[in-house]
């Protein structure tokens, strides 16, 4: 299984789960040594999304869900399948193109018009066209930005322009790192969503019980991200999970983070399920 670096998306192999409930699997089935077997199917009303099956028989039940806003993982998993580059026909000259992180990736073809109209008039900043074509007045009002590249733009020679897409940044200062992750987090539990899927795993009966959030960018604070998913100090106090979770794991899906684990009344740890870079 890769991981991606520095980046949210992490690729694995095609199944009949969804992309976030397949790294999920993968990544318990990777830390625990132990099968997973999917079990919400075959007309299951309101079953777990899979169960964890340990050497000696027993059995543990595991829900899968995501936190952060729904419209970050669009974009990023445009990108991921797609890359940061595109061709586009018309164009002459190559362009830098910003989108903002709520951006739906159906809208890129609004961009594929837009920028080779931009072209064929000579118009090298995308906000210089505004009012006068329809295409780059939405793209502006969705807060895309666009420009041509100036050492790109004057020498094209033998290559196809192209577009270079990019996202604003993930940044801020690391501060406490994880120092706020135990009150943000009991946060983000209270919620319905989340509250849901504990009920969910409370109404098998079973003994131990797994949560495996995926953790999109805006989930938590810069500091408690960026300590999530590029390798920062954990909480030394034993993490407190609502009455009947074993188990909280933290996915952002960027190898250097690996999977955070929280065990109830134990301790928090990090664990590393993917495979090395090529």
């Amino acid at each position: 299984m890769q991981a991606g670096h520095r980046g949210p998306g992490t690729r694995a192999p095609v199944s009949e789960e969804r992309p976030e409930e397949e790294l999920a699997f993968a990544v318990v089935r990777r830390v625990l040594g132990v099968p997973v077997e999917r079990h919400d199917r075959d007309g299951r009303q309101g079953a777990v999304d899979a169960l964890v099956r340990y050497p000696e028989g027993r059995p543990a039940a595991l829900e899968v869900s995501s936190i952060g806003p729904q419209g970050e993982a669009r974009i990023w998993s445009f990108l991921g399948r797609q890359g940061h580059s595109r061709a586009v026909l018309g164009l002459t000259r190559t362009w830098a193109l910003h989108l903002p992180r709520d951006f739906h990736p159906a809208d890129i073809r609004i961009a594929d018009e837009a920028l080779p109209w931009c072209d064929r008039r000579a118009i090298t900043r995308m906000r210089d066209a505004a009012g006068q074509d329809a295409d780059v007045d939405r793209l502006l009002a969705l807060g895309v930005r666009a420009h041509v590249l100036e050492n790109a733009a004057s020498d094209t020679r033998g290559t196809q322009p192209r577009v270079y897409v990019s996202l604003p940044p993930l940044g801020g200062f690391p501060g406490r790192g994880t120092e706020t992750l135990a009150s943000e987090l009991a946060e983000v539990l209270r919620g319905p969503k989340i509250q849901s899927k504990i009920s969910k795993l409370a109404a098998t009966g079973l003994a131990e019980r797994h949560l495996v959030l995926i953790v999109r960018p805006s989930a938590f604070s810069y500091p408690v991200y960026d300590a999530l998913a590029f390798g920062g100090p954990l909480p030394g106090q034993a993490p407190g999970l609502p009455a009947g979770l074993s188990q909280l794991w933290l996915l952002t899906g960027i190898r250097e983070g690996g999977v955070v684990r929280a065990v109830a009344g134990d301790r928090w740890s990090r664990s590393d399920p993917f495979d090395p870079p090529p």
